[in-house]
């Protein structure tokens, strides 16, 4: 049991980094193509928000099964953060796709914005060991 938390905890930390670095990477994409470009959202550009939601969805589920085989976060709060860090970018996607007046870029801008800030903090309140 305390290998597998190891390999886990492991696996939750190493994909929280990786989803600020590639949120920051893609806010950066999308301040690109929104502010300086003035473009509208690529398919490509989509495709790669729908990589990091599920990356998302991975670092979450492995948090659960780290939850689920009885370790607590340092802080409570870790929860509602991870929570939101999972649910920023899907959000801000349906304000995209089904908004009549697309907001386009300024959709995943904020998204982006808000998700990396989430991850930052969740990464503040996270592990006791």
């Amino acid at each position: 049991m305390a290998q597998l938390y190891a390999i886990l905890h492991e696996a939750h930390s190493f994909l929280s980094y990786a989803g600020l670095v590639v949120g920051l990477i893609m806010l950066v994409i999308a301040i690109y193509i929104g502010l300086i470009r003035h473009g509208d959202v690529t398919r490509a550009f989509r495709r790669a928000v729908y990589a990091v939601v599920a990356l998302m969805l991975v670092e979450s589920a492995v948090g659960l099964g780290i939850y689920l085989m009885g370790f607590r976060p340092h802080e409570d709060v870790h929860w509602i953060y991870g929570m939101g860090a999972v649910l920023a970018l899907p959000f801000f996607v349906y304000v995209e796709t089904t908004a009549k007046k697309r907001p386009a870029m300024g959709s995943y801008i904020w998204g982006f914005t808000l998700m990396v800030a989430i991850i930052l903090r969740s990464i503040m309140t996270g592990s006791a060991g």
